[in-house]
């Protein structure tokens, strides 16, 4: 069920079901001067004139002010998403938990109700304190079975003992924090180039850095499941930045997803193309050694 944008005074005032809206109403909470939007409207429309196309009693009229209706989807400088930046009045472990949910089950309303401001310490503070929980969470598991079988072990690790291997890995969890801040701004540098080379970029750097920080994160908690928890992690950490930079930057799905798989293209083709370089260099001095 999509979830309906509620704002007053034109400033984000939250986000709610059906359900909760109409208890609202019926409380007190919303009334007819609010405005509304859910995915599929082209614009914020009053409360009271919404209401009854919604199947719900009307609230009671409040003072009548001018109200100017916004002309586009919630994805302004305004925007009511994530609930990660609104952790100080709903609780820290809550607005975790509201905004992984929101960005892996519903990508293409939660991005467009991006906030578009506000800086990139929020989104690199969820990117790398999420980041870095589930990378021990896999250092651990892995810590795990190379007790139980000494043969689990990496293949770099062929002759360590467990105790240095649990030196390396604890090591490994210490620095992540630092590493994942570089990985946020070079993943989000790159892609944003893509996407300017595309002619994809509507947005300023900053509204790519969100997606890429709030996307990569939150898909981050796959590496709860052991084994295959990471691959499914890379896989739908994927779709949630096409979907958010298709929502976030307002372009094409295609556009979006090639400023994603340019970078491996590009290197892909530096790599054949070097091979068959070395492979034809190799080939003419032999034929100058006989």
């Amino acid at each position: 069920m999509a979830l309906i944008h509620i704002a007053r005074d034109h400033k984000p005032f939250g986000t709610v079901t059906e359900e909760e809206l109409r208890d609202g109403i019926f409380s007190g909470k919303f009334v007819s001067t609010d405005l509304v939007w859910r995915e599929g409207m082209a614009e914020w429309k009053p409360l009271g004139e919404m209401a009854p196309q919604w199947g719900m009693e009307t609230p009671a009229p409040a003072l009548i002010v001018p109200i100017t209706t916004t002309s586009a989807s919630p994805d302004r400088e305004s925007g009511t998403e994530p609930a990660w930046e609104e952790r100080d009045s709903l609780g820290f472990f809550p607005a975790i938990s509201r905004t992984v949910t929101a960005v892996l089950m519903r990508p293409a309303e939660t991005f467009a109700a991006m906030k578009q401001s506000g800086g990139l310490a929020n989104p690199l503070l969820y990117f790398v304190l999420l980041s870095s929980a589930m990378f021990a969470v896999s250092a651990l598991y892995q810590l795990a079975a190379g007790s139980i079988s000494p043969g689990a072990l990496p293949p770099n690790f062929p002759h360590a003992s467990k105790g240095a291997f649990s030196v390396a890995l604890i090591g490994s969890i210490l620095l992540s924090p630092a590493l994942y801040v570089v990985s946020a701004f070079i993943s989000s540098g790159i892609t944003h180039l893509c996407l300017k080379m595309l002619g994809a970029a509507n947005r300023p750097f900053e509204t790519t850095f969100r997606v890429i920080c709030y996307a990569q994160a939150s898909a981050a908690v796959f590496n709860l499941l052991p084994l295959c928890g990471g691959l499914i992690g890379v896989i739908w950490g994927a779709y949630c930045i096409i979907i958010g930079l298709r929502e976030a930057q307002q372009t094409t799905g295609w556009k979006a997803t090639l400023a994603i798989t340019l970078p491996g293209l590009l290197c892909c083709g530096g790599l054949l193309l070097l091979g068959t370089a070395a492979g034809l260099s190799i080939a003419e001095l032999s034929k100058i050694g006989h």
